[in-house]
């Protein structure tokens, strides 16, 4: 017989498979869509120089930085892939289960691609006059997203309340 569930854990577990699931899908459909589309190098404006469409392909890591041997830019991200599983599926509220599925949705969705490519297709080009953000892509933007939403609620959400004094307690303070 299985030990049973503790209440509350279902919800939380749904939200975070199912951001995995969404992140990923995006990731991956919109990466078949510039590859297909734009051809490698090309440049498509949507809003002038503030966004445009630039499909290139990132060897490196996140935001195309680099930091070792190649080998690192797929084990770094499975291993941090397996964290993230662990902590989302503990995770008891829906805001950090979701920001936990995000995470791996985009780790995944990378990872699929440097399984496949050798590298991973970035498209997303930000800049205003002469500053440039890094290229980058759906998956980048949910891993940055569900960190920020984490570190939003550790820093500013809200904290359970004290725990009321028993009576016990309440006689000992008098």
């Amino acid at each position: 017989m299985t030990e049973p569930r503790p209440a509350g854990t279902t919800v939380p577990r749904r939200c975070f498979v199912w951001a995995a699931i969404v992140a990923l899908f995006f990731d991956q459909i919109t990466k078949v869509l510039v590859y297909g589309l734009v051809p490698r190098g090309e440049v498509v404006r949507l809003l002038g120089h503030v966004l445009r469409v630039w499909h290139v392909h990132n060897p490196h890591g996140l935001f195309g930085l680099s930091y070792g041997p190649r080998v690192l830019y797929l084990l770094l991200p499975v291993f941090g892939s397996v964290l993230v599983v662990l902590f989302g599926i503990r995770a008891r509220a829906c805001w950090s289960a979701t920001a936990y599925g995000m995470i791996l949705g985009g780790a995944v969705g990378n990872i699929v691609d440097r399984l496949r490519f050798g590298y991973v297709i970035d498209f997303i080009d930000i800049g205003w006059r002469n500053w440039h953000w890094h290229t980058f892509n759906v998956a980048d933007a949910g891993v940055v997203v569900g960190v920020v939403i984490l570190l939003a609620r550790e820093l500013f959400g809200c904290r359970p309340a004290a725990p009321e004094p028993t009576d016990s307690a309440k006689t000992r303070e008098v």
